[in-house]
């Protein structure tokens, strides 16, 4: 079995209407996604044992992204200055190319391709006397989280 190392997964945001390509979080430290089923109770009187029994209602998704705050052009990948809380993007999370100069930026073809519309739900900053500035972007999923398909490889 492969392992991936953290820095070649990666968040890329495109925003619905813009002709720009997807790009990742510029300087990111950290990467979260999280997928949960909702359940409720769905136990009557008619019931025919005493646990609790449970029926599915609903799945949600949302992904966290730490990255160190920079205040300088990224070449076209996200900073924290770029981000708008409210904002919906087309979110895509994705397995990156470790080639040299790249920063990791280019996806390539991986089984975890997934991507979705999410919404900008949380944007924390925080600055810490004698560290580096970081933030925390919280994206909520907005839809259904779809897998991709392998990208060709002419990406």
């Amino acid at each position: 079995m492969a392992t991936i190392k953290g820095q070649n997964l990666r968040i890329l945001l495109h925003e619905p209407d813009s002709e720009q390509s997807p790009a990742c979080i510029a300087a990111a430290t950290s990467c979260t996604a999280h997928i949960a089923l909702q359940v409720q109770e769905d136990t009557t009187k008619d019931s025919e044992n005493d646990w609790i029994e449970n029926e599915p209602v609903g799945v949600n998704w949302e992904v966290d992204v730490e990255a160190l705050v920079v205040n300088e052009d990224e070449g076209g990948a996200y900073t924290a200055a770029d981000l708008v809380v409210g904002m919906v993007y087309d979110l895509k999370f994705s397995r990156t190319l470790g080639a040299a100069g790249s920063q990791n930026r280019d996806a390539t073809s991986s089984l975890v391709n997934m991507s979705g519309e999410a919404i900008l739900s949380d944007l924390t900053i925080t600055a810490q006397v004698g560290n580096i500035a970081t933030y925390t972007a919280k994206f909520t999923g907005n839809g259904e989280l779809t897998q991709e398909p392998e990208p060709s490889s002419s990406e």
